[in-house]
């Protein structure tokens, strides 16, 4: 196992700088959005990268795949398009891929935690490649036909939610302009941060519920959506405290 620091390939692939979290990005190498510090060129070429993708460990491992040798590649292997098969989103770019099994992985996909827990560890998801349930999100237990994806999925198993169902959600938002940068940081108004539960769907028959009930189950929502956005996104803490206060101020 070999780690390689990526450099810019418009400058003699010299030393990238690191920036602390800020506004959401496009990585550059494997054109996933990016919201936890990044590395980008001195030169102010707008190239930047997840540290997933500056930082690359080849050849690279996933129990999930016990078979499978991942090699990093700056571009996709072979002649067809390529999809990740944690998350079922296409590969674009940098991309972790086993010649024997055929998998790849998005550099960031390969790296997400098998495990995630609040404070108090009154909630925790884990990691799952086979899920007991289908996703609270698109109702389905595959992401596309024959791609199953990856998910977490609440210790009861009862609310499971894919990876790439919720990158899309956020990607979306991302796209209409749903996230700005202010004095460095991530801002979301009530009037975004409110579009992003209700269309996951995870607080369920909240209008047939009493305000006590309904008051329970927004709180376990907004407590797993922190955890889902942190363990796929990183943590930028303003975002979240903006959506925690608007959710439960409703």
């Amino acid at each position: 196992m070999e780690i390689t620091e990526m450099g810019c390939p418009s400058h003699d692939h010299q030393p990238l700088k690191w920036n602390p979290p800020g506004a959401p990005y496009k990585c550059s190498g494997c054109k996933e959005l990016g919201f936890r510090g990044s590395y980008t060129c001195e030169n102010m070429c707008k190239y930047i990268l997840h540290e997933e993708c500056q930082k690359v460990v080849s050849p690279a491992f996933h129990h999930f795949f016990p078979k499978s040798d991942f090699v990093f590649y700056e571009k996709t292997p072979g002649h067809r398009t390529r999809y990740c098969d944690a998350c079922g989103q296409d590969v674009l770019g940098f991309v972790y891929h086993c010649s024997e099994t055929g998998f790849d992985l998005h550099p960031c996909c390969l790296l997400l935690k098998d495990s995630i827990s609040d404070d108090g560890e009154r909630v925790t998801l884990k990691l799952c490649q086979k899920v007991p349930s289908k996703c609270l999100k698109c109702k389905s237990k595959n992401v596309v036909d024959g791609v199953k994806g990856w998910s977490y999925v609440s210790s009861e198993g009862n609310a499971c939610y894919h990876v790439s169902c919720f990158k899309k959600l956020i990607l979306e938002n991302w796209k209409r302009g749903y996230f700005s940068q202010q004095s460095n940081s991530i801002q979301m108004s009530e009037m975004e941060s409110q579009l992003a539960l209700p269309s996951m769907g995870l607080v369920q028959g909240g209008r047939s519920m009493r305000s006590r009930r309904i008051w329970k189950y927004t709180k376990i929502a907004v407590v797993v959506f922190k955890l889902i956005f942190s363990a796929i996104f990183g943590n930028p803490v303003s975002a979240i405290a903006a959506l925690v206060e608007a959710l439960v101020s409703d």
